[in-house]
């Protein structure tokens, strides 16, 4: 009989096998003629790869292979874009512009605000309706999990929010490049759309998948973009530390302490390459490998994600939630559009 320490582990291995599969048979697909001519990257096929597949696998296939998942969204996902931050000019740095982050700024305010007075609305407590403000406004479901403890809101709230910040950010990820390829100057010039991707788009992954499909060389300003909003985060919550009244749902006598609030180590690490590159201390035999290793990170990465997004996650969320999610994100990709197209960049 086998032992219940090692069933666990035995169960995990074959679906976290899968994300190694997905980014591997990416790849392969990527370097196809026809994959090339429709601009289909290796990041985009790991993603779409682990999105269909994840549909048709059992409940309990996806819950034994949450931990593999989690792992590679996170830790693997944020060492991949410090890596990145090796491969970026700070040159794209001193292009962005304050008014690249007053917009990212008004951007997570808005998000914020909209939630607040919106959620009540619908019927939704101030920290479930402030998750998806957090969420929708700065970095997706990093920024959720973040809030979480701040907020004090409930596990349900936590996993609603979640779920609308994923649904969302993945609906963005796949419409902007189509919008990109179908009316390149609707923003003024094709260069806005990166700054409008990562002003918009939930997730960082998200990010790098839709600005790819868009263009290589918009990559960079889209990556750069997004940085600037997940280092928001920090003020972001003590703003909403503040903000959250003490009779919120799960605001009692007896909970914890609020948690040091700072900002996510691994932006600090993305700030810390883009100097070290900046100032010339990444070799050229050692750049070339290690683009390679952030390439097969990046892909393993969008695989997880792709495989953590099953259909699910509607019945999760209920229509609350959704309705929240898809005003906030109408809200912000309006007026950051709105902005770009009047010349505020």
């Amino acid at each position: 009989m086998t032992s219940p320490i090692t069933l666990p582990a035995a169960r995990r291995l074959p679906f976290a096998l899968l994300i190694p599969a997905c980014a591997a048979l990416a790849a392969a697909i990527a370097g196809t003629a026809w994959a090339s001519a429709l601009g289909l990257s290796t990041l985009a096929l790991a993603l779409l790869g682990g999105l269909l597949l994840t549909q048709g696998l059992p409940a309990r296939w996806r819950e034994a292979g949450a931990p593999a998942l989690s792992w590679f969204k996170g830790p693997v996902l944020k060492t991949a874009i410090v890596l990145y931050g090796l491969r970026i000019p700070l040159t794209a740095v001193a292009d962005l512009g304050p008014r690249i982050v007053a917009l990212n700024a008004g951007q997570v305010i808005v998000s914020l605000l909209l939630a607040a007075w919106l959620g009540r609305r619908l019927g939704m407590t101030r920290p479930a309706a402030l998750l998806i403000g957090a969420g929708n406004g700065i970095c997706g479901a990093a920024a959720v999990l973040a809030a979480e403890p701040v907020l004090r809101g409930r596990d349900r709230d936590t996993a609603m929010a979640v779920a609308a910040v994923v649904i969302f950010g993945t609906l963005n990820m796949l419409l902007l490049p189509i919008l990109f390829h179908q009316w390149p100057t609707l923003l003024g010039e094709p260069a806005q759309y990166a700054v409008l991707t990562g002003t918009t788009v939930q997730e960082v992954a998200q990010v790098l998948v839709a600005a790819q499909a868009m263009s290589p060389t918009l990559v960079d300003q889209a990556l750069l973009v997004k940085m600037v909003r997940v280092m928001m985060l920090a003020p972001a919550l003590l703003a909403l530390a503040a903000w959250r009244p003490s009779g919120d749902v799960a605001a009692t006598t007896n909970a914890a302490p609020r948690p040091r609030i700072g900002v996510p180590p691994f932006a600090l690490l993305f700030v810390a390459a883009l100097l070290v590159n900046g100032l010339g201390l990444v070799p050229n035999a050692v750049a070339a490998p290690l683009a390679i290793l952030d390439d097969a990170l990046l892909a393993l990465a969008m695989a997880a994600l792709g495989l953590s997004t099953h259909a699910g996650l509607l019945r999760q969320a209920g229509w609350r939630p959704l309705a929240l999610g898809a005003v906030l994100s109408l809200a912000t990709l309006s007026i950051a559009a709105l902005a770009l197209r009047a010349g505020f960049h």
